[in-house]
């Protein structure tokens, strides 16, 4: 396997290879187009949008600004509102589902690093272009339909936040979020259910 590989596999990798460049270049210049149009052209902006998110995303909404790694790894379903300001760093899957409710800067965070050290900077392999390495490990994101993340909330790797949950603002999201609760602080903690 190679490192692009080892990444969608959840597995340690080399973060700055070489071969993940090209692909965020690739990315970069899709989400520059994308910025162009004005938020308002909605037919627009989806055509440029087909270009840098996964196969199968929207319509949704997206006001730019906002930050993104890969864009092919992220996927955001019919009628979802993303807010100025996301951070996508998609060095694995992140699936937003249909209705959708994102407030402005919420970041959606895939990479992680190991704990030791030594394992997140390994000695160089003579191969090693730039000649360091920075280990990453990166885990899938999914938020279910009709979700609403409030604004300045952080989802953290491997979480999955479920169906009509809502994340307070300025959350972080460590764990996974029952579907109809609402979770608030850091790290996010249930307060009650939706319904009560």
């Amino acid at each position: 396997m190679g490192t692009y590989d080892d990444m969608l596999a959840g597995k340690p990798h080399k973060g700055n290879a070489r071969e993940l460049d090209e692909l965020k270049q690739k990315a970069a210049a899709a989400k520059a187009r994308l910025d162009a149009i004005p938020d308002d052209d909605l037919p627009a902006r989806m055509e440029a949008a087909a270009d840098l998110f996964a196969e199968g995303s929207g319509p949704f909404v997206l006001i730019s600004p906002f930050t993104i790694q890969f864009g092919r790894h992220v996927r955001i379903g019919e009628m979802s509102f993303v807010n100025r300001g996301a951070t996508f760093l998609d060095g694995n899957t992140i699936t937003i589902g249909n209705r959708v409710a994102v407030g402005p800067n919420v970041q959606f965070i895939t990479d992680t690093h190991p704990l030791r050290p030594e394992d997140r900077f390994p000695p160089p392999e003579p191969e090693d272009d730039p000649p360091f390495r920075v280990i990453n490990i990166a885990l899938p994101i999914v938020v279910e339909d009709e979700a609403w993340i409030g604004a300045g909330a952080i989802i953290l790797p491997g979480v999955t936040v479920g169906n009509a949950a809502v994340v307070g603002a300025g959350a972080v999201v460590t764990k996974d979020v029952a579907p109809r609760t609402v979770v608030a602080g850091n790290p996010a903690r249930v307060l009650r259910s939706v319904d009560d």
